[in-house]
């Protein structure tokens, strides 16, 4: 059995918030997109999922670059872990593979925002022309529809690439999770519910794909999951180093 280990010293100021603020930012908006929410639309009816992005392209927008920003400060966080773990310990190893995923991941989640950025401002265009059709402005029709497969493209595009950066990021919270287990930064269980949440979401998110109606539900509840973990265990590591 792995005894814990002797942490390097007080996570960093920036990382700590960072470790609230980050999944805060990233499970609220997450909730907030129009897409989302209690009742998601199906990805799989892309002409359903394109109108509402469309009808709600500016906020829309604007949550995806919140989201970004929340992904960026949760590296920025696990960053931050990784450096105050005991060095050359089997943590460190462990956190660092944890880690290396976790930066590869913000890699795949920026395009998932360029295309979903994208996507959205062509499906803003679609019902734009759609209503123009309907009101018949000449070349509007053929407008919504070269629109359309634009958009049906970058549909596409984006929930496969969101598929890869899922598998990634919650393949990385496995070795993460194991690091923190025994890197005596938090309590052990905290590693562990981290782990199982990588593991869970792997084999879920491969039975049911996030471009399902199902996978997206089952993604949403996971990422809320996820969330909830990091954050306690960013509020217990404040209240550490109070003491």
């Amino acid at each position: 059995m792995t005894m814990a280990e002797t942490p390097t010293g007080k996570l960093h100021p920036i990382a700590k918030w960072s470790l609230v603020i980050g999944p805060i930012l990233v499970v609220i908006f997450n909730f907030l997109l129009p897409t989302n929410g209690v009742d998601p639309v199906n990805p799989e009816d892309s002409k359903t999922f394109i109108a509402e992005l469309g009808a709600n392209a500016d906020v829309a927008q604007i949550y995806m670059v919140i989201i970004l920003l929340g992904i960026i400060l949760y590296t920025r966080a696990i960053i931050g872990l990784w450096q105050v773990t005991a060095q050359n310990g089997v943590a460190q190893q462990r956190m660092g593979i944890g880690v290396l995923g976790g930066v590869a991941a913000l890699s795949l989640w920026a395009v998932v925002i360029g295309l979903g950025l994208a996507e959205a401002s062509v499906a803003d265009k679609v019902v734009a022309a759609t209503a123009g059709a309907q009101a018949g402005v000449a070349g509007a029709a053929e407008s919504a529809a070269a629109a359309g497969t634009v958009a049906s493209a970058l549909h596409a595009a984006f929930f496969g690439i969101y598929q890869a950066a899922t598998y990634v990021a919650y393949i990385a919270l496995i070795p993460l999770g194991g690091g923190l287990a025994v890197g005596g930064i938090v309590r052990k269980e905290w590693g562990w519910a981290i782990s199982l949440i990588g593991v869970a979401t792997l084999i879920l998110t491969s039975i049911f794909p996030v471009k399902t109606e199902e996978g997206i539900m089952i993604f949403g509840i996971i990422a809320v999951i996820w969330g909830v973990v990091f954050l306690a265990m960013g509020l217990q590591i404040m209240r550490q180093d109070m003491k």
